[in-house]
């Protein structure tokens, strides 16, 4: 569900929801997975491609034990079956789904006008994009958000990391809330081999354009948006080389012959970043370790 501050400003933009969703037909596959023909090159550039670390932070970010979902603009049936499809995803990975009245922090919101809407988002509530630089958080910078407001994409998306200490406490607040404040001092440190650090998910913001992913099936978009909701993807990334799910979307335009779901390709990688060392001395380290295990390699 919405928090109350994600409701108001919904409410408050719901001129630029969408009405009524385009059909999008329910379809459900599970194709056989096989590993085949994987070279160490192109694990290694697909994972450089598509994860993207931010530039204030130590480590790639992921979500550490539960995410919850909220929906706005969709039709109830259409908007369960995308939730509970990233939840299903997500339990893949390790992830715990919220409960029914959880805090949502993976926000999607499914508008006919995309381009206007993601701008009065942002304008009526800066914080929640993290716009002002604060203490452990992060974001893709300023340029990423000039992208994200105005280059016209069928789905675009935010993220909001935090940095927590390598054993998982806050690094900010007071220990009663998990913080480091008045905790015992000896904490674990950093190494040449291993960072003090590590880097979580916060918040996600997915903004769907229900005009340009018309004739998408609705299970493919479910994916797609499965797939960016678990990780830092750089929407820039250039994937054509490999058989993803983010060929689905070229800018603002669908692709017919993309994957129609998560592929081995997402799903290795997706696996390999949950099971990667989090408190990896920098990016760089950790994507050769994700290339390394979605090739069975450090497994």
């Amino acid at each position: 569900m919405l928090d109350p501050k994600m409701r108001r400003l919904a409410t408050a933009l719901s001129f630029l929801m969408l009405a009524p969703m385009p059909a999008l037909a329910q379809t459900t596959t599970s194709p056989d997975i096989v590993v085949t023909g994987l070279r160490p090159e192109q694990a290694q550039s697909f994972v450089t491609q598509v994860a993207i670390p931010a530039p204030t932070a130590d480590q790639l970010p992921r979500w550490d034990n539960s995410i919850c979902t909220s929906i706005a603009g969709m039709p109830a049936r259409q908007g369960r079956y995308l939730a509970d499809r990233i939840a299903q995803r997500a339990a893949a990975v390790g992830l715990q789904p919220g409960g029914p009245n959880c805090q949502a922090n993976v926000a999607i919101f499914v508008t006919g006008q995309s381009d206007t809407f993601s701008r009065q988002l942002f304008e009526r509530d800066r914080d929640r994009f993290a716009y002002f630089a604060a203490n452990n958080v992060s974001t893709l910078g300023r340029g990423a958000m000039d992208d994200f407001l105005t280059t016209p994409r069928a789905v675009r998306w935010w993220y909001v990391s935090q940095t927590f200490g390598a054993d998982g406490l806050s690094l900010a607040g007071d220990a009663s809330s998990g913080g480091m404040s008045n905790a015992p001092s000896t904490r674990a440190s950093g190494t040449r081999l291993t960072g003090a650090t590590r880097e979580n998910l916060s918040q996600v913001i997915i903004v769907i354009d229900a005009q340009r992913v018309r004739g998408v099936q609705l299970a493919t978009l479910a994916d797609y948006v499965s797939f960016i909701a678990l990780a830092q993807v750089n929407p820039n990334a250039s994937t054509t080389d490999y058989p993803t799910i983010m060929n689905v979307f070229s800018g603002v335009e669908a692709n017919a012959g993309a994957p129609t779901s998560l592929t081995l390709w997402d799903t290795a990688f997706l696996d390999a970043l949950y099971k990667a060392d989090r408190n990896a001395i920098n990016p760089a380290t950790q994507q050769r370790e994700i290339a390394r295990r979605m090739l069975g390699a450090n497994s």
